[in-house]
């Protein structure tokens, strides 16, 4: 139990981290976030009201720091919040039948997944809900891909930083969840990462 807070309270201070850290070089690293890959660790490898509290704490102790590093305020921000809470749920939920093939690869490709979906829902909101992005196939792909007309930053970069904040990320929690695990239970998870 101990150890499982000690692993938790690591990965509270990893995603805070990164989250300040990408809001800091929104330029040089823009969407680096490993928020997906946060919900999903948490539900897969935490169990009771730990595998959500976690996380949500975190988001909630995380976005508005990032969001201020960034200038914005936190509470004009509401949609793009809200549509990104409600997607980092939606992950949470799709993650946990992973609890029962929680090894290495699956992990790291999972985190790899919940990027690409984090990146296609908040792209498809972003082009429903902002007038810059005309509203057919050009404007999705402005959206998802490109950004919009006379942008400096792609979409496509914070989809390729949002994946690697997530890789990273992820295989940092994996890296202590075994560093801070048990004897016997480590042997179970390198078990598990066998199969």
């Amino acid at each position: 139990m101990r150890s499982s807070w000690i692993t938790g309270l690591i990965l509270l201070v990893l995603l805070v981290a990164f989250r300040c850290l990408g809001a800091a070089f929104a330029e040089q690293l823009p969407g680096f976030s490993p928020l997906p890959a946060f919900f999903l660790c948490s539900v897969v490898f935490f169990r009771g009201k730990q595998a959500w509290l976690l996380p949500l704490g975190a988001w909630l102790l995380s976005n508005p720091i990032a969001t201020m590093i960034q200038g914005y305020n936190p509470i004009e921000q509401w949609a793009p919040v809200l549509t990104a809470f409600l997607t980092l749920l939606a992950l949470g939920f799709l993650a946990l039948p992973l609890r029962k093939h929680a090894n290495v690869p699956t992990m790291l490709g999972a985190g790899l997944v919940a990027a690409i979906l984090f990146h296609l829902v908040t792209g498809v909101a972003a082009w429903l809900s902002y007038p810059l992005y005309p509203k057919d196939l050009t404007g999705l792909f402005q959206s998802l891909w490109s950004g919009p007309a006379g942008a400096e930053i792609p979409s496509w970069a914070f989809l390729r930083n949002l994946a690697a904040a997530n890789l990273l990320f992820t295989g940092l929690f994996l890296a202590a969840r075994h560093v801070w695990l048990p004897a016997s239970e480590s042997k179970s998870a390198a078990v598990l990462s066998a199969r």
